[in-house]
C-alpha cells in the first residue's frame, strides 16, 4: 500500500508489516527504504524489485502494488 503522498509504503513480506520510507536516488528511481528491516523497494524504468539491503541480495523482482 502507498501512502497518498506518496512518501511511503507498506509492504507485507514474510507474513509481517513494514513501512519504507522514499529517499532521493541520484538515479531518479523511486526508492523506498527502511533501515530497521534493511528492505529497499526500487523502481526503475520496466522493473521494480524488493532488496535486503543488509544481506545484500535481491528478495523479489517483478514487485507490483
Amino acid at each position: 500500500r502507498i501512502a497518498a503522498d506518496g512518501r511511503s509504503l507498506v509492504i507485507n513480506w514474510r507474513g509481517r508489516d513494514s513501512v519504507l520510507h522514499a529517499v532521493q536516488a541520484r538515479t531518479g528511481a523511486l526508492r523506498f527504504e527502511n533501515p530497521d528491516t534493511g528492505h529497499v523497494w526500487l523502481v526503475i524504468v520496466g522493473k521494480s524489485m524488493l532488496l535486503d539491503a543488509r544481506a545484500g541480495r535481491t528478495l523479489a523482482n517483478e514487485c507490483r502494488l
